[in-house]
C-alpha cells in the first residue's frame, strides 16, 4: 500500500486533519476513520480463594478454557431458568477461521439453541431485549448439547450472563483475523475482600496473551494491596502491540484471602491492509 494510500484512509475527509475537527478516539468511536475501532473489555471474578487461585477473570471463574486452534465447539445457548423466553441476545466472537462474527438468537429458557455459525471463540453477550425482559437465571454459552436443565457442564461454558447483569462480564478477548491490536490501557482491582479488617492482604495479578499458536507470556504482574493500592491503572505511553488471534487474559494467579477481582482494558483495532508488508511481517502477523 503506498503512502498516499495509506494518508488517504486515515484522512477521509480529503484533506481535512481529522485531529483538528474532532479528537481522534471520539471519531473512532464515531466511525469516522475507516478500518479503525475499539473494543472496551470488563469482566469481575466474584470469589476466588487460596484453594482456587489462579483464576481468569470472567464471571465463572476458574482458568479460561480456550478451545484448540482450527476448532468450532462453541454451539449452543441455554439458560438455567425456564423463565428465560424470547430475550433477543447478542453474540461477538470469531469463527473457526478466525474472523468475527457477530449473531444473534433468541432464548428457549431451558432448551438449547443453536448458534447460526459455529465460533472458535466468543468473548461478548448482552441482551438487547426491550424493557422488563431481563435474563432470569444464568444465560449459558457453551460446548454441551445435553446441558442438565440448561446448565452445561462446568468445563464446557465459554460465556455466561448471570441474572440482572444483562450482558457478560468477562476479561477474555482474541484479536480477529486482519487485524493488528494496540493496547492503550488496563486496570486491575480488588472488588471484594473477605477479611477487610486485615489490611496486608493482597492479590496478585497478571496480563497475559498468547500469538497464534505460541505460549502464553505474562506482559505485566501487578499486586493490589487491600490496605494500600487495592487498583491499578495501566495508561500506557506507547501501546502494546497485538497481532491478529492473539489471545488475551487478565488472571488472579495469587490471593491470600477470599476476595472478588475486577478488571478493564481498551483495544484499538486498525485493518491489517493499512500498514506495509515489512511492518506486520516484524510483528508476526499472521500470514505475513
Amino acid at each position: 500500500m503506498s503512502n498516499d494510500a495509506i494518508r488517504a484512509a486515515l484522512n477521509p475527509l480529503g484533506g481535512i486533519d481529522i485531529n483538528e475537527v474532532m479528537p481522534f478516539n471520539l471519531a473512532v468511536n464515531m466511525g469516522r476513520i475507516p478500518g479503525y475501532s475499539v473494543v472496551d473489555k470488563f469482566g469481575v471474578v466474584p470469589q476466588v480463594t487460596t484453594a482456587t487461585d489462579p483464576a481468569d477473570i470472567w464471571e465463572h471463574g476458574g482458568v479460561y478454557p480456550f478451545d484448540t486452534n482450527g476448532t468450532a465447539p462453541i454451539q449452543y445457548t441455554s439458560s438455567s431458568s425456564a423463565l428465560d423466553t424470547g430475550q433477543t441476545v447478542n453474540i461477538q466472537g470469531l469463527d473457526i477461521n478466525g474472523d468475527f462474527v457477530e449473531q444473534t438468537v433468541n432464548t428457549n429458557g431451558q432448551s438449547v439453541v443453536d448458534l447460526t455459525t459455529p465460533l472458535w471463540r466468543v468473548y461478548r453477550m448482552q441482551n438487547d431485549s426491550d424493557t422488563g425482559n431481563d435474563i432470569n437465571g444464568i444465560l449459558y454459552c457453551h460446548t454441551d448439547s445435553t446441558p442438565s436443565s440448561g446448565v452445561p457442564n462446568s468445563a464446557d461454558i465459554r460465556a455466561m450472563i448471570n441474572d440482572g447483569h444483562n450482558q457478560t462480564l468477562m476479561c477474555i478477548y482474541t484479536v480477529p483475523k486482519g487485524k493488528v491490536g494496540f493496547l492503550y490501557r488496563g486496570e486491575l482491582g480488588v472488588e471484594l475482600e473477605g477479611n477487610a479488617a486485615s489490611l496486608s492482604e493482597y492479590a496478585h495479578l497478571h496480563y497475559e496473551s498468547r500469538r497464534y499458536g505460541k505460549l502464553f507470556k505474562v506482559k505485566k504482574a501487578i499486586t493490589c494491596i487491600v490496605g494500600g493500592s487495592a487498583t491499578y491503572q495501566d495508561a500506557r505511553s506507547f501501546p502494546d502491540i497485538i497481532p491478529a488471534l492473539t489471545d488475551i487474559r487478565l488472571r488472579a494467579v495469587e490471593v491470600t484471602m477470599t476476595m472478588g477481582l475486577w478488571g478493564t482494558f481498551d483495544i484499538l483495532l486498525v485493518d491489517e491492509n493499512i500498514f506495509p508488508e515489512t511492518y506486520l511481517q516484524g510483528i508476526g502477523q499472521p500470514g505475513y
